[in-house]
């Protein structure tokens, strides 16, 4: 058995100790491999380690995320950390059980179903009495099972699965700490598919549905996200707050994306660059995945049409070793800017990286999506501040949300991101609509709430949702939702950790067009 602490990120960190973490990180694992019992790649002694968080394999493969434990103290920041339980991490077909999210701590300043009202009306209750509480698959009188997919063997998954993992157990235990979903606490069970391999992750799926009874899926870090539709439609199973890495996603009636799709989230940034960067030429940096090449399309399309012309196209893979050959390339052509729709973060750390060892940067910067991290700052370091920007959906970071964080996963100081907001408003959502409905909870009666209105974040990040069909399909949806805008960020500064009170350091809302738009 072997256990890690894991440690909080520096404000910066030189750019070669970077490279040794990208470098250390970049393994995918095998198909019988668990990456997330590997420690994090060193970060320097400015780090400061979270002792109430810890990483434990057992000698049956299974791997435990335990954060926080009750009365628990972050030595560093005098912060009341309190306790999460735990979120139990298995790869496919290893039958492990979840234990309880939550602790009975006392109350946390933040109760996000506040505002919802509970439906407790008489043919419910008698419904729900009836049944002894067992409503559906998954649901007893005092608990509600949920799953997840995460790829723990993808480069970089010590900084971004696991915090993903934590975020979601995070919020869960928030709202186990107010006496869960009209009493029923929530429970968590994660599965590993390694890299985000397919077969894997439709094997974690079989098995969280077959062994542990899972009510609804929740929000993952999966490449395999797009090809497990129907899977779901088989098992008649929801999946609240997915990340939305294919469109597919927002077009699946059995998903409920709490970020926006990876190709509106292009075009919102190729509008931006028209209309802020104004450049004459440009680069584009493209994962080859199908997703992110028709991303990189849109992109092509938009700046295209403004008289600005494509000089270098580099299509890159997910598992590039090296990214110099494609720095030397974009030199030799000299964009004025450059572009990147690589989902994959480790792609891009090394393209920056590679840049700064070579002293290359394009005289207008470079942009693209999905790197809104407390993280980044240690990777990135001090060359690309000031002429790097961001897109996210989410204002950076908001009080509520890194209350929450503080509070139930204090290992995550420093380790939040988007996509762990996006879990954490997915799971408010569920908890939302589960209230709503009333005892009487069914996945029919779940799916048809959620598609019933208008979802809203609170104000400090400043998104709302709708599953309506005008929203999944076609051109037709809310320009002012999360199919329609975008938030845009500059990179500022090494120190990306955010304030206490969930201000952003490090990352500054772009002076020149802060809200984006699919559409103009």
């Amino acid at each position: 058995m072997r256990t890690t602490s894991l440690r909080r990120a520096a404000p910066a960190v030189p750019m070669c100790a970077g490279l040794a973490l990208i470098v250390s990180a970049c393994g995918s694992g095998g198909s019988g491999s668990v990456a997330v019992a590997q420690p994090p790649a060193p970060i320097p002694a400015a780090a400061v380690a979270a002792p109430a968080a810890t990483t434990t394999t057992g000698p049956t493969g299974t791997t435990a995320v335990t954060a926080g434990s009750a009365g628990a103290k972050a030595p560093t920041t005098g912060r009341n950390n309190g306790g999460v339980g735990s979120t139990t991490t298995g790869k496919a077909g290893a039958g492990t059980a979840a234990s309880a999210v939550g602790a009975t701590n006392g109350n946390a300043a933040i109760d996000p179903l506040s505002e919802i009202a509970a439906d407790s009306s008489a043919v419910n209750q008698k419904v729900s009495d009836e049944k002894h509480g067992a409503t559906d698959i998954g649901v007893t009188k005092d608990s509600i099972k949920l799953g997840s997919i995460n790829m723990h063997g993808m480069a970089l998954g010590n900084l971004a699965t696991l915090p993903m993992v934590r975020g979601n157990a995070a919020a869960a235990a928030a709202i186990n700490d107010r006496g869960g979903v009209l009493g029923r606490r929530l429970t968590i069970t994660d599965c590993d598919d390694g890299p985000g391999e397919v077969s894997r992750a439709k094997s974690c799926l079989k098995k969280l549905v077959d062994e542990d009874r899972i009510f609804s899926m929740i929000t993952g870090v999966d490449w395999a996200t797009g090809s497990i539709h129907d899977d779901l439609t088989q098992y008649h199973l929801p999946y609240i707050g997915a990340w939305a890495y294919s469109q597919t996603e927002w077009q699946d009636p059995f998903m409920f994306p709490t970020h926006m799709s990876m190709i509106h989230e292009a075009m919102a940034g190729g509008h931006w660059v028209v209309n802020v960067i104004r450049p004459k030429t440009y680069g584009l940096v493209c994962l080859t995945s199908p997703e992110m090449q028709l991303a990189c399309n849109n992109v092509a399309k938009i700046v295209d049409a403004s008289g600005a012309k494509l000089v270098k196209r580099a299509d890159v893979s997910i598992s590039e070793t090296s990214m110099s050959a494609y720095v030397l390339a974009m030199r030799a052509a000299n964009p004025e800017h450059v572009i990147h729709y690589v989902i994959n973060p480790a792609t891009i750390v090394k393209f920056m990286t590679e840049a700064t060892q070579q002293g290359y940067y394009p005289p207008k910067g470079i942009s693209g999506n999905h790197l809104a991290a407390e993280v980044l700052g240690s990777l990135f370091g001090k060359w690309p501040a000031g002429r790097y920007w961001t897109n996210t959906t989410y204002k950076l970071w908001g009080p509520e949300f890194i209350a929450t964080m503080h509070k139930y996963a204090p290992a995550n100081d420093g380790l939040n991101y988007h996509i762990v907001q996006a879990g954490y408003v997915g799971i408010n959502f569920f908890g939302q609509a589960a209230k709503a409905i009333g005892p009487n909870l069914t996945r029919q009666r779940l799916m048809a709430e959620l598609g019933d209105r208008s979802w809203k974040t609170d104000t400090s990040l400043d998104q709302r949702f709708s599953y309506v069909p005008s929203e999944r399909t076609g051109d037709n949806w809310n320009r002012e939702g999360a199919q329609g805008r975008e938030f845009m960020y500059k990179y500022t500064s090494p120190n990306t950790v955010s304030n206490p009170d969930g201000t952003p350091n490090g990352w500054q809302p772009d002076p020149d067009q802060f809200v984006i738009r699919t559409d103009r």
